[in-house]
């Protein structure tokens, strides 16, 4: 049979052409015949050849389910948060101690609190961190300050110099 040879060999269009025109025959010019011929589960997909009168489509149906949607797939940036400069560091105006979200430590001396709650230095010297027991009851709050006094760092660089100068490496 000659069906049975084009599905072996796979020919989808000569099959569809084929059966179209045995099915639809001398009644594709009448107005009010209508053939629809399927090809069987053996091809990929599933193809029809419909005719409603003196119009035909071919319509070939999907091959692949249609994939699902993600829920996951998205994340924030990072924002870097938590202490910056620990207890005695250096510090100069300015150096940001901390930053955190709400008040985990509280502003001491010598240190500002920006609108985001970063606490930084209002002063040059060493970073203090201690606590303070509240009332009864009550979490004790931890607080930063800042002890005023020279530059460590600079003063470590600058006995290095003299050092060096002292023993003739510099001039």
């Amino acid at each position: 049979d000659e069906m049975a040879a084009m599905r072996g060999s796979g020919a989808l269009c000569g099959l569809v052409s084929q059966a179209a025109s045995r099915a639809l025959g001398s009644s594709f010019a009448s107005s009010s015949s209508a053939a629809v011929v399927t090809a069987g589960p053996h091809l990929l997909g599933e193809a029809r050849l419909e005719s409603f009168g003196p119009f035909t489509s071919f319509a070939r149906g999907a091959t692949k389910k249609a994939g699902g949607t993600s829920r996951n797939g998205r994340d924030s940036n990072p924002k870097f948060l938590g202490v910056k400069k620990f207890g005695g560091e250096s510090v100069i105006p300015g150096n940001i101690i901390v930053r955190q979200r709400g008040t985990k430590f509280h502003p001491g001396q010598h240190v500002g609190m920006g609108r985001d709650h970063t606490i930084y230095s209002l002063a040059t010297g060493q970073v203090k961190f201690w606590t303070e027991t509240g009332a009864q009851g009550k979490k004790p709050r931890k607080y930063i300050s800042v002890v005023p006094g020279e530059d460590r760092s600079k003063k470590r660089r600058n006995i290095a110099r003299h050092r060096a100068i002292a023993e003739g490496h510099l001039v």
